[in-house]
């Protein structure tokens, strides 16, 4: 099943797919072509791969050529000739024997590692057919198994998320983060709840670490707050104390309400959200 945070559907960002049961068997031929298929791409990675080398080889004798002459590429290839057929002791005598090792370029390509590529996408595997319930007109006797909302995804018993308080704080305070132009991950590796980043990851570093307490009346102990002033600094981040006033509160109202829809408006969001932010004194020197 494909995992999200219950932001990206109550916003139509994302489908929800039970990936147990978006394939069908595969025929014999299917079957046989997605083997070709595989053995080709293995195949041509390969002779990449021996190009790859036989430029570099090509570059290095240059290099040597331009360095000491011809003789030095002399001496390499006796080198690489002596090691390709090699020497083996001889049982009797404890004589030395030429064992001939020439391989064939099959032989070399057979023998040579590759680096097997499994896709993020599922699309190209045979049998692989997601179905929402408006592409069942479209796809006779196709299950159900593609979900454009929570409600629906919850009925399936495909996606219970959020179900907890907590939960829900957290998507209160994803949502509005995100809604102010922030990425966020998880802040495990850096002692928050979420990492916060003020553009896209690959070109920014994060700014902050980020707390969620589950509602304004949640607690938190001074010195919890003094570690988390300190963690932040340590890893040269502001920490954030993100305080969620969520839209309900009680789980069973939560759970009526998704069954109803009602995580489905995008016009209602997950709560409010009041933040604080900790640095402690010389952060950043």
């Amino acid at each position: 099943m494909v995992c999200m945070n219950g932001l990206n559907s109550h916003i139509d960002a994302a489908l929800l797919i039970d990936e147990a049961h978006a394939y069908d068997a595969p025929t014999e031929q299917e079957r046989v072509e997605c083997w070709k298929h595989e053995e080709q791409k293995i195949h041509e990675q390969k002779l990449r791969t021996l190009a790859q080398q036989k430029e570099q080889r090509e570059k290095i004798e240059a290099q040597l050529r331009a360095r000491d002459g011809d003789g030095a590429l002399e001496r390499r290839a006796a080198r690489q000739a002596a090691k390709a057929n090699g020497t083996a002791p001889s049982s009797d005598a404890g004589s030395e024997q030429s064992v001939p090792k020439k391989d064939s370029q099959e032989e070399d390509l057979e023998r040579m590692a590759y680096v097997h590529d499994t896709p993020g996408s599922s699309a190209h595997i045979p049998g692989y057919r997601p179905c929402t319930a408006s592409m069942q007109e479209t796809m006779p006797g196709a299950r159900v198994n593609t979900y454009t909302t929570l409600k629906d995804a919850y009925a399936a018993g495909v996606w219970t998320y959020p179900q907890t308080l907590a939960e829900r704080a957290r998507c209160a305070v994803f949502e509005d983060l995100h809604s102010k132009g922030y990425f966020l991950s998880t802040g495990l590796r850096f002692g928050g709840d979420f990492v916060v980043y003020p553009g896209d990851p690959l070109r920014y570093h994060s700014h902050y670490t980020a707390t969620v307490l589950e509602t304004p009346q949640t607690p938190m102990p001074a010195y919890h707050i003094v570690a988390a002033g300190r963690l932040g600094t340590a890893v040269k981040k502001s920490h954030l104390i993100c305080q969620a006033n969520t839209t309900v509160t009680d789980d069973e109202d939560a759970l009526v309400r998704r069954k109803q829809g009602a995580d489905d408006d995008a016009n209602m969001p997950w709560g409010q959200v009041a933040y604080w932010s900790l640095a402690w004194a010389g952060f950043g020197t």
